[in-house]
C-alpha cells in the first residue's frame, strides 16, 4: 500500500464535542438572524431540509450556491440578502461555539509526522460551512496555520458526503489516484463510504460514544450497505498503520 495522501475529518476525529448539543445550540442562535422572516419552527425545518438537500448536490455547482437556492424558495427575499445573512453570522457569531469543543491531543504531531514523510495531506470535513468557519474549526483543534494541501468546503466543493462522487473530486484536486489515498475518521457511515471509491480507511475510536446521528438524520437514505474500515484504532496509531513507526 503506497499511501500519498491521507484525508481527515474534522468532527470527532481532529476536534471532539457533543455533535448533537452543538447542533442545537448552533441552529438556535443561528435562527436569530432570520427571526424577521421565519418562525422557529419553520426555519429549524428549513435549515435541516436545505441541508439534505445539499448532500444531494449533483456537482452542477458549489455547495453553497445549491443549499442557499433550495433554502430560498418560496421565500419573499433576495437569495443574496439571505446568504449575506449566513456570511454576517459566521464572521461574528461562530466564534462562540468554541466552548463546546475539546481539541484531541497529539493530533498536531501525528499531522505533522504525515506531512514530514512526503504525504499529502488533506481537511476532508463534509464541506458545508465555507473556508472561514473551516479555519475557525482547525484553529480550535490545534491546527491553524498548518500547512494542508486542500480543505474542503462549501464553495469549494460540489459534492457532500455520503457521496463517493466527493472523495473523487478531492482525488482530482490533488492529483491523487484514489488507491493512493487513506480517508481518516470516525463516522463509518460518511468516512468509511470512501473505500467504494478504492481509497484505504481508517475508522478512528477516539471520539467514543460521541453521537454522529446528525450525519444520518441529513441523509434520505440510510439503506448503503457500509463497507468494513481497513483499520480501527486511535488517531495516534494511524502512523504505524501506514508505515511511518
Amino acid at each position: 500500500m503506497q499511501i500519498k495522501a491521507v484525508l481527515f475529518d474534522l468532527d470527532n476525529t481532529l476536534i471532539l464535542f457533543d455533535e448533537k448539543m452543538f447542533y442545537k445550540e448552533y441552529s438556535k442562535k443561528l435562527y436569530l438572524s432570520f427571526r424577521d422572516v421565519l418562525s422557529p419552527e419553520e426555519f429549524g425545518s428549513r435549515l435541516m431540509s436545505s441541508t439534505r438537500v445539499m448532500t444531494n448536490n449533483d456537482g452542477s455547482q458549489s455547495n453553497a450556491e445549491f443549499f442557499i437556492n433550495d433554502f430560498v424558495k418560496g421565500l419573499p427575499v433576495k437569495k443574496e440578502d439571505m446568504w449575506s445573512r449566513f456570511e454576517n453570522f459566521y464572521n461574528s457569531e461562530f466564534e462562540q461555539f468554541e466552548y463546546l469543543m475539546q481539541p484531541l491531543k497529539n493530533s498536531k504531531a501525528v499531522l505533522e509526522k504525515i506531512r514530514n514523510s512526503g504525504i499529502k495531506i488533506v481537511i476532508a470535513s463534509n464541506p458545508m460551512f465555507p473556508a472561514n468557519v473551516q479555519l475557525l474549526r482547525l484553529r480550535w483543534a490545534g491546527l491553524e496555520g498548518f500547512p494542508f494541501d486542500l480543505i474542503t468546503d462549501a464553495h469549494n466543493s460540489t459534492f457532500c458526503k455520503p457521496n463517493p462522487k466527493y472523495y473523487l473530486e478531492i482525488c482530482e484536486k490533488i492529483n491523487v489516484n484514489p488507491e493512493n489515498c487513506l480517508m481518516t475518521g470516525n463516522d463509518s457511515f460518511n468516512d468509511m463510504i470512501a473505500s467504494k471509491t478504492g481509497m484505504k480507511t481508517f475508522l478512528t475510536t477516539d471520539s467514543g460514544d460521541n453521537s454522529i446521528d446528525i450525519s444520518r438524520e441529513i441523509v434520505d437514505n440510510l439503506n448503503i450497505e457500509m463497507p468494513e474500515p481497513d483499520f480501527t484504532g486511535r488517531l495516534d496509531e494511524l502512523s504505524a498503520f501506514i508505515g511511518l513507526d
